[in-house]
């Protein structure tokens, strides 16, 4: 049901992208204590565990972000390209 809520949200344009993600984390959390496999005692380690891992995601993009603006700046992919077709 949470890929009907998110899809036919946003195809009827009742959300966009980013607020569909939000409502199905809603919807999975209200699911979780529904289940009761989430309780109020684990959902502070839950969050702490989810924003680390958002941290390290966080941090490979703006990695490969500056990567991509050193590389460019420098015109590696046009010197690769120039060297390959020679």
């Amino acid at each position: 049901f949470l890929l009907v809520i998110v899809i036919g949200g946003i195809v009827t344009g009742i959300f966009t992208a980013t607020e569909a993600s939000a409502i199905a984390v809603l919807y999975t959390l209200i699911l979780g204590f529904a289940y009761k496999e989430i309780n109020f005692k684990t959902l502070p380690q839950i969050l702490l565990d989810s924003s680390s891992t958002t941290a390290v995601v966080m941090l490979l993009i703006g990695a490969s972000m500056s990567m991509s603006w050193v590389m460019s700046f420098e015109n590696i992919p046009q010197s690769i390209s120039t060297s390959l077709l020679a």
